[in-house]
């Protein structure tokens, strides 16, 4: 009845010859109760605005064009947001796609839906170079994107990336132990010296000048 009332638009108060006709003393009932449902239901701020017309129309109307001027920096924001969309470092892509849909369901809200296809075309043009590949196979399929088909490539190629990252210490391990169990260098007498005498060849514990020395 709230939403007949507010297309009919008939005003809440018809002259007297008219109230005899039925349909409009039914409209005029309706458009009544409607006007009234629509001033109770509004907060104390918006009820000068609600109270100050004839018609549940008009009063839906100006409280419609209110909201919206009030919603217009928001929606401003989150269009930005939206534009500017890039996954963060430490970032999952399960984190980053969740924040991709909220920002189009409070878009919707507003009444500015945004599409599957779009929003996965804004989700992938915002990944990070390890994602190159298959965003490059993605952005020139000849159909249409679903975020659900997008979110599942995704995070098959963010597992593969992960166990890539996590092999890497394996392997640095295993390179240690060859490095560790590859065969030394021969010992090089040339290279000592003799902290006793500074002559080369042999050390202190082996210098016969120092025996000799002892034994004196």
């Amino acid at each position: 009845m709230l939403w007949k009332a507010v297309v009919t638009g008939r005003p809440a108060s018809v002259s007297d010859d008219k109230k005899a006709d039925p349909v409009v003393e039914e409209e005029h009932a309706m458009n009544t109760a409607s006007l009234a449902t629509i001033q109770m239901s509004v907060k104390p701020v918006h009820l000068d605005t609600a109270t100050s017309v004839d018609t549940a129309k008009e009063a839906w109307n100006a409280l419609k064009g209110m909201l919206e001027a009030r919603d217009n920096p928001q929606l401003l924001q989150l269009m930005e947001e939206l534009g500017s969309l890039n996954m963060g470092d430490d970032e999952s892509i399960i984190t980053f796609t969740s924040r991709a849909k909220m920002i189009r369901d409070v878009l919707a809200m507003l009444g500015n839906p945004v599409d599957d296809d779009s929003l996965a075309l804004r989700v992938l043009s915002g990944l990070p170079s390890a994602y190159r590949m298959l965003r490059t196979v993605l952005e020139n399929k000849d159909v249409n994107l679903f975020m659900s088909d997008v979110t599942a490539k995704l995070l098959q190629v963010e597992q593969r990336n992960i166990s890539a990252g996590s092999s890497k210490p394996v392997g640095s391990v295993k390179s240690q132990a060859f490095a560790a169990a590859a065969p030394k260098k021969p010992f090089d007498k040339n290279s000592v010296v003799c902290y006793y005498c500074d002559k080369k060849e042999h050390m202190k514990r082996d210098c016969y000048k120092r025996k000799a020395d002892e034994v004196k």
